[in-house]
């Protein structure tokens, strides 16, 4: 045997969710490997443990699996930690853990908190199949691209998202996927945690007017049209497509990326849909003529 690795589970906010079993590895573990040594440290004094603890994060998780190699060759015990949750959703390990399969360790998760499952079961929306989407990329352009990609697809979807990308976020799921049940969790396990649920419109609403903060999970609808109404685009496409047309204009996006993605998503010509952007723009200078006089 090269030696065991244990991938444990922290809590997400509440120390309460603690296991006995987490604590227990924690204690008998030779080397812990830790997303953040602070944040890490923290958690061992709350359980009056003192080891050394070792960062094994993003940057760096390549550099550590010459040490993987020698605790294999000593076969030691190893504990692998992320800040928050479960280690590999949407945080570093994975090049770690296939490592230590490789060299034949017996790898043992430690079950515990999750965000996104929390989040998924807690929102009244259909659990049976889903799909975990992790954070959205950083450019706008690029969210857009994924949300695309992700208006026909029938699983429930689990998206995290940064306080900063939230309203945008929002705006642009409201644009494409319509009036979809959604909920949208927030400091999930803590004293303000909250689950605001509706449709993706009346979600970001409460959203601009409340300026929540906190850490987000949103779970949205799964796409429920069926066949006949999929292929049906003059009945039931043509609010959404010009509902997305005009928030993009509003949201200040470029008139020629606006059309483009539009013909992608909602398989139009694209001189006809730059003929609706060019009324669009021509309404919009209309009333902007009106309140001016």
């Amino acid at each position: 045997m090269a030696g065991i690795l244990y991938i444990v589970a922290t809590p997400i906010g509440n120390l309460s969710d603690l296991s006995e079993r987490v604590k227990d590895v924690l204690k008998s573990a030779d080397l812990l490997l830790v997303e953040d040594t602070r944040v890490s440290a923290k958690l061992l004094n709350h359980l009056g443990i003192k080891k050394q603890l070792v960062s094994c994060h993003a940057h760096n998780e390549h550099e550590r699996l010459a040490m993987l190699s020698e605790a294999a060759e000593k076969e030691l015990t190893v504990a692998l930690l992320s800040d928050a949750g479960t280690p590999l959703i949407s945080d570093p390990g994975g090049e770690l853990v296939s490592k230590a399969v490789e060299l034949g360790f017996t790898v043992v998760p430690i079950a515990g908190p999750s965000a996104f499952l929390l989040a998924l079961v807690g929102s009244g929306l259909p659990c049976d199949r889903f799909s975990f989407e992790g954070f959205l990329p950083d450019k706008p352009k690029d969210v857009r691209d994924v949300l695309i990609s992700l208006v026909k697809e029938t699983r429930t979807l689990v998206f995290y998202i940064s306080p900063h990308k939230l309203e945008r976020t929002l705006s642009e799921a409201c644009a494409l996927m319509g009036t979809r049940k959604a909920c949208l969790a927030r400091e999930l396990t803590k004293m303000h945690e909250e689950f605001i649920r509706g449709t993706l419109e009346e979600i970001a609403d409460k959203v601009r007017q409340s300026q929540t903060r906190g850490e987000y999970v949103l779970v949205v609808e799964g796409d429920r049209r069926s066949d006949s109404e999929d292929g049906d685009e003059d009945t039931l496409a043509a609010k959404e497509y010009e509902e997305y047309v005009r928030l993009r204009l509003e949201q200040g996006d470029r008139p020629s990326d606006v059309a483009q993605d539009a013909a992608k998503l909602f398989k139009r010509k694209r001189s006809d849909v730059y003929r609706l952007v060019v009324d669009f723009q021509k309404e919009r200078q209309n009333r902007l003529g009106e309140c001016d006089n």
